[in-house]
């Protein structure tokens, strides 16, 4: 019996050492500095839900299904405000379009983000960047879908009246205009600007659109132009940040140019055109509401016609030009019939009443044109 007693013992006590063993080497292992590779994987984040696109539709990445986006602008440089996404997010938005103005003659010096010296950070400037940073974090937190597009007004155009001398202050390329066509180099930095912006923001929740270049109207360069430097842009922002679709328009973004840009190759773009109601002094006559409602049909169309989403980047209406709302309350109603996504332009910003935006700075203060607001936001979760 004892001899017996011994020899079961013996492999059990050599299955304990080797346990103890084993267990030594893991705590050694977890204890010891990790490779630069497995330093990498466990800081690699994790790529948030995108949007995606099916035939004609915007896909929210959560129910599968179709979402309509419907929010606001944040037009305005420096005119964001942290309770903004908050009080849109309540209001029933859920996009916002965010800006980063580069190389243009903007309303001030410190607009125009570009900073030749800035090379850390692809010729932006620093001070701008954290700016951006800090609208896009509060969207993100908000679960508002950005649209993040980069304007450039003399990359776009340059032959703009106020813009002219600040683009081509030697005037050097006349009438063609200093822009992305005329100077592959500036295109060159524009490919790199964006390359940057893509890949710091990549990885951010919410991110829901890059837009390349808006309102595109160089001078003399015809379509297909266009179209190759929205293919190289959207070429270099799929290197860095695969997965984002994009938003791309036609000449000044006109509703009727869109197809100018289209491409039944490209399964990642939604394509746009501009709602503002220009009407002036004669105020939302029925000419200005029947070209919007047009308008917006025309969207519609061109979306049915292709299986492509459209998207209204920019719908608006001064106010003075509107006294009693009937033109913001016939674009509203274009767009709910249409079935349109857009953003208003803008939430907050102009310095007067007058005009835009629904917030706007009065002594010190910020005052909201409540039926205006009312008016927009209304629409919202009519999707």
């Amino acid at each position: 019996m004892t001899h017996r007693r011994s020899t079961l013992k013996l492999p059990l006590l050599a299955m304990m050492l080797s346990l103890t063993a084993n267990l030594h080497a893991l705590a050694a292992e977890a204890a010891a500095p990790s490779s630069p590779a497995s330093q990498a994987m466990q800081a690699a984040p994790k790529t948030p839900p995108r949007l995606t696109l099916r035939g004609p539709d915007i896909i929210d990445p959560t129910s599968g299904q179709p979402i309509m986006l419907r929010g606001w602008n944040w037009g305005h440089w420096e005119q964001f405000e942290p309770q903004d996404a908050a009080e849109n997010a309540a209001q029933g938005a859920n996009v916002v379009r965010i800006p980063l103005r580069w190389w243009g003659k903007y309303r001030t010096k410190n607009i125009d983000s570009r900073d030749d010296l800035a090379t850390d950070t692809a010729g932006i400037s620093p001070g701008n960047l954290k700016k951006l940073d800090e609208a896009i974090r509060s969207a993100s937190n908000a679960k508002l879908w950005i649209v993040l597009f980069i304007d450039s007004d003399c990359g776009q155009n340059g032959v703009q009246p106020d813009e002219i001398r600040y683009c081509d202050p030697t005037n050097e390329y006349g009438s063609k205009g200093h822009n992305f066509w005329t100077d592959p180099s500036m295109r060159k930095k524009y490919n790199a600007v964006w390359r940057f912006v893509a890949n710091r923001y990549k990885d951010t929740p919410y991110l829901g659109l890059f837009e390349p270049l808006p309102e595109i109207n160089p001078p003399g360069v015809p379509a297909a132009e266009i179209k190759a430097l929205y293919a190289e842009l959207m070429g270099t922002i799929r290197e860095v940040a695969p997965g984002v679709p994009f938003l791309i328009g036609g000449r000044h973004y006109q509703a009727n140019a869109m197809g100018e840009v289209y491409d039944p190759a490209w399964k990642d773009v939604v394509y746009t055109g501009n709602l503002f109601l220009h009407a002036k002094a004669r105020g939302a006559d029925e000419g200005a509401v029947a070209n919007i409602r047009g308008r917006a049909e025309e969207l519609a169309d061109f979306r049915a016609r292709h299986q492509v989403p459209v998207f209204v980047q920019q719908i608006g209406v001064k106010s003075k030009d509107d006294p009693d709302r009937r033109g913001v309350k016939a674009m509203m109603q274009a767009v709910v019939e249409n079935r349109l996504g857009f953003t208003w332009w803008t939430y907050r910003g102009a310095g007067n009443p007058n005009e835009f935006s629904v917030v706007y700075p009065e002594g010190g203060q910020w005052k909201v044109k409540r039926d205006w607001l009312d008016e927009i936001a209304s629409t919202f979760k009519q999707r």
